[in-house]
């Protein structure tokens, strides 16, 4: 409820870039489920154009809260009010009501079932974990149910199916009770391990946060967090869009969304009911109290976040300020009536706007539309925009490598792509420039009126020592084939071989010489490997697995052949295949014609050969075996 690359030195560069967002941005997926919002007295946004323009005749009927939810391309789901209200002196009955994209009424829950009409976030609408066409609309009951005992619905859930009625959904679930007693606060924030979302309330018993698991497996057990204030009205809940910052009444906590502990951090001047993280989640937005007229922000990377309090705005009239939401735009919307709205029979309520909430110097920009109100509904006003899980708005940056080198000794001028209004690096530097000599990692933070970016130079060096060629030691020339070389060339290097092969290694199988080129931007260096065969060839034992003993003078003979050796002696001796001795060589000369050892033709057949020889200088002999065609 309201209240009131080689040869010489070089560096290899990759920007880590968070881009700007302006109004020819593209939205990310996450933000199109935002895209469209309905609330107040028929009213809404579409924020399909990258601006907002203003809807109207749609068939919504909200007081504070309310939520909505669009698909992946920014086309409207399911929206809801929240829930109901008895009827009163001030806005008479209302029941609570989920609508569908049609604004058909999905589900009525009356007065009697979901959130309250009067609750500040009445409802949030979250994605079921797991699925991909459920949709979990939780609602939040107002503070007047705290005055009857037993009256009080607390947090409660919905289950939306949206493949019934024809796609255009169908509550399954209704009603389903998670805690109470707390009242009007209710936001969001994604888990650690993106299976779900962490629920946070308030217990309005000990007022202590609530904060409830939302999983694949459902909704879990609350869990009772401890709170540093004391304030038994808190209205409105804000996260910040990276989720790890939770404001109430002022009061800043950091979120651990692994686990979903909260740690207090510090308290400010702040509303409690018109409040907002900047997208970038860098910026606290309020107004100074409720009842103030200084709109200002603090900066939550200050040393002193209380001190860092700067007015975004000279003081305004106003008669009250209503909630306020990050857009897909970027921009933060707010609800206000000006004096002059009161000028009006039926007095309108004012949408505004701060622009560059994340920039150095944000525009507030009042009253750039006005919405029509129900004179019966609170005198003629409504204070509500959708409640939404902020991390949908987060400014996400975007990763860019931009290969830039350093050729010389002298270093490199390290420059932001984009310009601002002041700079700071972590070498502690401000100046737009600075010059770099070793390797190493540097960041800076670009400020502009609109802006805050930041960059990151990971910066690597590269000399004529990080290169080489690396090959296998030899010790005997004949017995190195084969081996593999191997280019080591740093990040960023092209390899070329010189049989016009690209990668990092080389199979080498025959005597010759062979070369390697890595290059870069920066030039080349060339690297050669020769490997030339002995003079008279080397010693490789060599026995042929077949011979024909025809006369015609090719291949008549067998014997074992050692190529290119020195043979001191050699033996070798010719089997039949049943142990017969068809033949006995005792020189290395010798040479088996076919014939056995009485002179007759030995037939076609598979035949047994043994050898025993010694190389001249070697004490030890060695041996060999194996089976011979003998082909007629």
């Amino acid at each position: 409820m309201r209240s009131t690359l080689i040869p010489v030195l070089r560096f290899a560069i990759s920007f880590l870039i968070i881009f700007p967002g302006f109004a020819t941005l593209s939205f990310s997926q996450l933000s199109n489920h935002g895209n469209i919002w309905y609330f107040g007295n028929g009213g809404g946004l579409d924020f399909s154009s990258g601006q907002p323009v203003k809807l109207t005749n749609i068939n919504v009927d909200s007081y504070e809260g309310c939520a909505v939810y669009c698909d992946v391309d920014g086309q409207m789901l399911l929206y809801t009010n929240g829930g109901g209200f008895v009827a009163n002196a001030v806005n008479g009955p209302r029941e609570g009501i989920i609508w569908n994209r049609d604004q058909q009424v999905m589900y009525n829950m009356g007065s009697t079932e979901g959130g309250g009409y009067s609750s500040a976030q009445s409802a949030i609408i979250l994605p079921k974990p797991g699925g991909s066409t459920e949709y979990y609309v939780f609602t939040m009951d107002h503070g007047p149910s705290l005055d009857v005992p037993g009256s009080n619905r607390g947090l409660s859930y919905f289950v939306v199916d949206m493949t019934l009625n024809g796609g255009l959904g169908a509550v399954t679930q209704a009603n389903v009770p998670v805690f109470k007693p707390c009242v009007e606060s209710l936001t969001a924030i994604p888990r650690g391990d993106n299976t779900g979302y962490w629920l946070v309330t308030i217990d309005r018993v000990s007022n202590d946060f609530v904060v409830v698991p939302v999983t694949e497996a459902g909704v879990g057990t609350p869990l009772i967090r401890p709170r540093n204030g004391d304030a038994i009205n808190v209205l409105i809940i804000k996260a910040s869009p990276d989720g790890k910052y939770l404001c109430a009444d002022g009061e800043i906590y950091t979120f651990d969304n692994n686990t979903g502990e909260l740690t207090y951090l510090t308290e400010v001047m702040a509303s409690n009911y018109t409040l907002s993280f900047s997208p970038r989640s860098r910026y606290l937005y309020s107004f100074e109290s409720d009842a103030s007229t200084k709109i200002v922000r603090y900066d939550l990377t200050a040393a002193d976040i209380p001190a860092s309090s700067e007015m975004v705005n000279q003081e305004i009239d106003f008669s009250f300020a209503g909630q306020m939401q990050i857009g897909p735009d970027y921009n933060i919307y707010f609800i206000e009536q000006l004096e002059d709205d009161f000028l009006e029979p039926i007095p309108p309520v004012s949408l505004s706007v701060i622009k560059c909430p994340d920039g150095d110097k944000p525009v507030l920009e009042r009253a750039i539309m006005k919405f029509d109100t129900d004179i019966n509904n609170a005198g003629g006003l409504f204070t509500s925009l959708p409640n939404f899980a902020d991390y949908i708005f987060a400014r996400e940056g975007e990763e860019v490598t931009l290969p830039v080198s350093i050729c010389d000794t002298a270093g490199r001028v390290l420059s932001p792509p984009l310009s601002g209004i002041s700079y700071i690096w972590s070498t502690g530097e401000t100046t737009e420039e600075i010059t770099v000599k070793t390797a190493g990692t540097y960041t800076v933070t670009v400020e502009d009126t609109c802006d805050f970016y930041r960059y990151t130079f990971q910066v690597e060096s590269m000399t004529t020592e990080t290169a080489s060629l690396e090959a296998p030691v030899i010790t005997d020339t004949c017995s190195a084939l084969p081996l593999t070389l191997r280019a080591v060339a740093p990040d960023g290097s092209s390899v070329e071989w010189s049989d016009g092969s690209t990668a990092d290694t080389l199979l080498v199988e025959a005597f010759g010489n062979y070369s390697v080129i890595v290059s870069n931007s920066c030039g080349a260096v060339a690297f050669s490997y020769s490997l030339p065969e002995p003079e008279g060839g080397c010693c490789r034992p060599f026995t042929p697995n077949a011979f024909t003993p025809n006369g015609d003078g090719v291949n008549d003979l067998f014997s074992p052949v050692l190529m290119g050796c020195e043979v001191a002696s050699m033996e070798f001796r010719v089997y039949s295949r049943w142990g017969e001795l068809m033949y006995e060589g005792l020189t290395p000369t010798d040479r088996w014609d076919g014939t056995t050892l009485n002179g007759t033709d030995a037939p076609s057949d598979i035949y047994v050969y043994t050898a025993r020889y010694r190389f001249e200088g070697d004490t030890s002999e060695k041996t060999e075996s194996g089976d011979v065609a003998l082909l007629r």
